[in-house]
């Protein structure tokens, strides 16, 4: 007696594999675009922070404003950035398919930052008033101490410490290695 093939079980058992094989793909790519565009968000309400700052700034420039309430809203919005910068970094590393584009979103993110930077050495020569700044370029250390003493030590000066943190390797952005070079950093 021979053994029949039946063919039509072989050909629902392919449809069926592909279906599902399919169905992961797409919702893998639905729920990636989900959080790209969520880090473009941060990334535009970073860069509004900034432009608004950048006003304030000037209006302090011209004599009105109060540079206390500049100060404020500078620490308050490098605070954002810090909690924003993780988002995008676990985003990132989820990434499959747009590793490119949230590429850019973390330079996008780190220029940003440098500009902070920038405006709050403006705003300590117009105002008066120095602020700690640190600069902190981290690497993908898992037993990353330094980050945790910062964080510590921003916990006990509060606004007085300002700390920008920067990946070393992210090779991406040219500042970043300009940064390193200027603070003769290997």
């Amino acid at each position: 007696m021979e053994r029949k093939i039946s063919t039509g079980k072989y050909i629902l058992a392919f449809f069926l594999t592909l279906l599902v094989f399919s169905g992961g793909i797409i919702i893998g790519i639905f729920f990636e675009t989900i959080r790209l565009n969520h880090s473009q968000e941060l990334n535009l309400e970073e860069k509004a922070n900034l432009k608004s700052l950048q006003l304030q700034q000037e209006y302090i420039g011209s004599g009105i404003a109060e540079c206390r309430v500049l100060n404020q809203i500078l620490e308050k919005n490098i605070a954002e950035l810090d909690e924003k910068v993780n988002t995008i970094l676990d985003y990132e590393k989820r990434s499959v398919l747009n590793d490119r584009e949230f590429k850019l979103q973390l330079r996008d993110y780190f220029l940003t930052e440098i500009q902070f930077l920038i405006l709050s050495q403006e705003i300590d020569k117009n105002c008066s008033r120095d602020h700690l700044k640190v600069l902190f370029f981290y690497d993908e250390d898992k037993q990353d101490t330094q980050g945790r003493i910062l964080d510590y030590l921003k916990s006990l000066f509060g606004p007085r410490v300002l700390i920008f943190s920067f990946d070393s390797g992210f090779i991406e952005e040219p500042m970043i290695k300009l940064l390193l070079t200027s603070y003769h950093i290997t």
